[in-house]
């Protein structure tokens, strides 16, 4: 009976792992064909081309969407970091009046729905200029679920450590940065990785706050794909392909410091 549930169990993961593959390998597939119908799952691999991939990196506007897409991504993640560390420390480590009453009001924040405030997250934006700029794109990146893992990384180090730092006359910049910093990297990494990929497939608010074509990011860029009458497909599932390549890649490589850094901690441990 243990071999039989093993059996099924094993086969329930093969069936689900082959449904969350297969509309990648259909993305992948349809980039290669130049066919136009979407309902053609006919594929020869002498009929491979890569026609649509020389069209879209020979499109002066898609290789800028790309470039901002890179920008606003790696400015989010550096950002989100910066502001969800030095909070996080402070509410895990600074004893302040109103902290826990304060970090709860943060925390509820997260229970409101992301497009609940974007009307006024907009006029907001638009009434400081920031429209159609990477200023308007970057700085609502951060938010309070960046500050809830950091806060709850640096909890469980022990308040020894800051102690011993500041006996040695270090400050609180200091101490994060030299000693609980290193500490939470499995956390960083973690947020890092949830941060660029939210920022680079965001589509809703960079729709929302850039009406010039040179301020557009990489997931609108599929909303260019489309003629008066039709969709190139071929095009569309190329673009795709790039689009999701690159937040693709990131995660494996900061899986595999994550990884490293795990096993590290559990050798010194």
């Amino acid at each position: 009976m243990k071999k039989l549930g093993r059996l099924i169990g094993s086969l329930i993961l093969i069936f689900v792992t082959l449904l969350c593959i297969l509309p990648f390998l259909y993305m992948i597939l349809m980039s290669l064909k130049s066919t136009l119908n979407a309902y053609d799952f006919s594929f020869s691999l002498s009929n491979i081309t890569f026609e649509h991939y020389q069209k879209i990196f020979s499109t002066p506007s898609f290789l800028r969407y790309f470039v901002n897409s890179i920008i606003v991504a790696a400015a989010g993640v550096a950002l989100t970091l910066f502001t969800s560390c030095t909070a996080g420390y402070a509410f895990a480590k600074l004893k302040f009046k109103g902290s826990d009453k304060i970090f709860l009001l943060l925390i509820l924040t997260m229970l409101v729905p992301s497009e609940v405030i974007l009307v006024p997250l907009y006029l907001i934006v638009r009434g400081l200029g920031w429209a159609n700029t990477f200023k308007a794109l970057i700085l609502p990146l951060p938010t309070a679920f960046g500050v809830f893992i950091m806060r709850q990384a640096m909890l469980s180090i022990p308040n020894e450590l800051i102690e011993s730092a500041r006996i040695d006359g270090a400050g609180n910049f200091k101490i994060l940065y030299t000693v609980i910093l290193p500490l939470v990297k499995s956390a960083m990494l973690t947020l890092a990785i949830f941060t660029f990929i939210g920022a680079w497939n965001n589509f809703t608010w960079p729709l929302i706050i850039t009406t010039k074509d040179a301020m557009r990011t990489l997931p609108l860029a599929l909303t260019s794909m489309k003629t008066q009458y039709d969709v190139d497909v071929g095009l569309t599932m190329a673009c795709s392909a790039v689009t999701f390549l690159p937040p693709f890649i990131f995660y494996l490589f900061l899986q595999s410091k994550f990884e490293a850094g795990v096993a590290l901690h559990g050798l010194k441990g």
